[in-house]
């Protein structure tokens, strides 16, 4: 299921928990808590914990986004493959419809799973802030600078940190009213760490991953997570770069609402 991405870390007992609900995903909407720890031989504290870990509030919040999720299958094509939509075998009827499929899929999956108040936090932030520090390096680079040309347009001008290497530089000299925004898919750590550290001191943050559960979710200001759907081998990087684009379209949207209105 989207809702327990692989990426994360689960103990023995949240699988039995994940297992149970996988297989008996038509049945979860009238048991209780105290049902499903039953059923799953575990216990209320781990059916908890297991929801903190997949951002929800607590037991309830998770059955809402089961049951949720549970519908919107019933429009998704399952046997798209985000890491490798086609195949080099495939005729070219074949690969277009294959990369249809995979936007569609995307854009289902994308509406369902981001957290649009924290969108909206978002271009808060970058309303709120004198200056906006921009971080990203390959694709996700390229899609950074692409959403840093549209807000021009709204006379707003973020700064892409990472153009001339200079990132190091940069994030020492952030000020309390400015905003550094770190954008990776799962590499952050490796990728951003030092300006992570270093920025987190001074100014507020935001961070766009697939993987939100590290160290660093408590250091930053806010946490927008995208779904996990690519695997390390992968064609191209479809799925990343066009949930990026969809988050940063819809930080546009309420930035180009907030500049009009």
């Amino acid at each position: 299921m989207q809702l327990f991405p692989k990426n994360i870390k689960y103990t023995n007992t949240e699988k039995d928990v994940i297992h149970y609900i996988e297989h008996h995903i038509n049945d979860i909407d009238n048991l209780t808590i105290t049902d499903l720890a039953k059923e799953s031989h575990t216990s209320n504290a781990t059916i908890i914990r297991l929801s903190h870990k997949v951002n929800c509030n607590g037991f309830k919040d998770l059955k809402v986004k089961i049951i949720k999720e549970r519908e919107n299958n019933h429009y998704l094509d399952n046997n798209v493959d985000f890491s490798f939509p086609f195949s080099p075998i495939d005729d070219p009827a074949t690969i277009k419809n294959s990369i249809a499929n995979l936007y569609l899929n995307s854009m289902t999956v994308l509406r369902d799973q981001i957290d649009t108040s924290k969108i909206m936090k978002a271009a808060e932030m970058i309303m709120d802030s004198n200056r906006v520090f921009m971080f990203g390096v390959g694709d996700t680079g390229i899609t950074v600078k692409s959403f840093i040309n549209k807000v021009n347009k709204l006379n707003i001008f973020p700064i892409f940190a990472n153009e001339n290497g200079e990132e190091d530089h940069i994030v020492r000299r952030v000020r309390p009213n400015d905003l550094a925004v770190f954008t990776s898919y799962e590499n952050y750590e490796r990728e951003f760490g030092y300006e992570i550290n270093e920025a987190q001191q001074h100014c507020q943050t935001i961070l766009i991953t697939s993987k939100p559960n590290t160290i660093y979710k408590d250091k930053v200001d806010l946490l927008i997570t995208i779904p996990s759907e690519e695997k390390k081998k992968k064609v191209a990087t479809f799925f990343s770069q066009f949930a990026f684009e969809y988050v940063f379209d819809l930080i546009f949207a309420f930035l180009y609402k907030n500049t009009i209105l």
